[in-house]
């Protein structure tokens, strides 16, 4: 066994230890198995931000429509029987997503900086208002898309906060499993080279446009299945998944736990929720949380310049210089 392939299975059983004690852990400190769900369902869209914007460089604001997309295609199809099955739905429904992804990340990457930005930024808000006018019989507008059945997988049906848990730990963990492969792929050091200097990756021969969409649409399908998953955990799909607070919330959950990190955003997610259930729980800043939540934002952003786990890994490698020793010169 190469320490490559040691090194990758060590992550790997951390992260399954990890996911087994979370819980546990989080009852611990006020918090709870949904609340676990919850933090799990926003770490796996920050998954696929993270590699968009965290290995390639592409700030996306249109992140939420490619959620919103999968989210209430698998919900719409298990709430009409259409298809019966969790997995089935979070295929279609992801499916859906990732065709999305490519034909806006078609559009928008022929644009850089701001102006990708900004593309993406308006195809979200054109989902949003479908979401609101045009498709409202099928979406439920204002109101959502109540009713989202409990999953049922092949012969195992949830029925309560524990299964469920189970389940998206499960789905977490097969999607953080794929994404380490990709990453340390010849395929992520390219997206790497990429971050760096586009010209030079360009140079090299590689179709910098082409893996720029392959990326994007990743990024869709693991939104994709993050929204499938929120509607078959809470039983319904909110309308607020396609706006750009969506979006924004995802990016700022991305740079507090450490762009290009993979665990990053799952930190992220837990900082964002936890503190957010926190705070609104004291009636003395119930009603300021998010300024509270802001300053704290501003605070880590300016503690930890790579975000926590950036910065963790920062501190881990100084320390271990330290420890080296020092090659004393000899003279003759």
């Amino acid at each position: 066994m190469t320490a490559g392939t040691r090194r990758v299975l060590l992550g790997l059983a951390a992260m399954a230890v990890f996911l087994f004690l979370f819980p546990v852990g989080l009852e611990k400190i006020g918090g709870g198995i949904p609340l676990a769900s919850r933090i799990l369902v926003l770490g796996l869209f920050g998954l696929g931000v993270d590699l968009i914007f965290g290995f390639t460089g592409l700030l996306s604001f249109g992140q939420a429509a490619f959620y919103g997309i999968g989210g209430f295609v698998s919900g719409f199809l298990l709430i009409h029987g259409i298809v019966h099955g969790a997995l089935v739905a979070l295929a279609i429904g992801t499916l859906a997503a990732s065709v999305a992804g490519v034909l806006i990340g078609a559009l928008s990457l022929r644009q850089v900086g701001v102006y990708f930005a900004m593309l993406t930024l308006a195809f979200s808000q054109m989902f949003y208002f479908l979401d609101l006018s045009a498709l409202r019989n099928y979406t439920g507008a204002e109101n959502g898309l109540p009713g989202v059945p409990r999953a049922h997988v092949l012969f195992w049906h949830w029925g309560g906060n524990s299964e469920a848990y189970v389940f998206i730990a499960i789905v977490y963990f097969v999607a953080f499993a794929v994404m380490w492969l990709i990453v340390n792929s010849s395929f992520g050091h390219v997206l790497r080279a990429i971050l760096e200097n586009p010209q030079r990756a360009a140079a090299a021969g590689h179709d910098v446009f082409r893996y720029k969409l392959f990326a994007f649409t990743i990024a869709a399908a693991y939104a994709g299945v993050a929204g499938g998953l929120l509607g078959l955990f809470q039983g319904y799909l909110p309308p607020d998944m396609f706006t750009i607070d969506t979006s924004g919330q995802i990016i700022v959950i991305e740079i507090i736990g450490g762009p290009g990190t993979l665990v990053g955003p799952l930190i992220g997610s837990f900082v964002w929720i936890y503190l957010s259930q926190v705070l609104q729980s004291f009636s003395a800043v119930a009603g300021l949380w998010r300024l509270v939540l802001g300053i704290v934002f501003v605070l880590l952003i300016t503690g930890f310049r790579r975000g926590i786990a950036g910065g963790m890994a920062t501190f881990m490698q100084q320390l271990r210089r330290r420890r080296e020793p020092v090659p004393v010169a000899t003279g003759e």
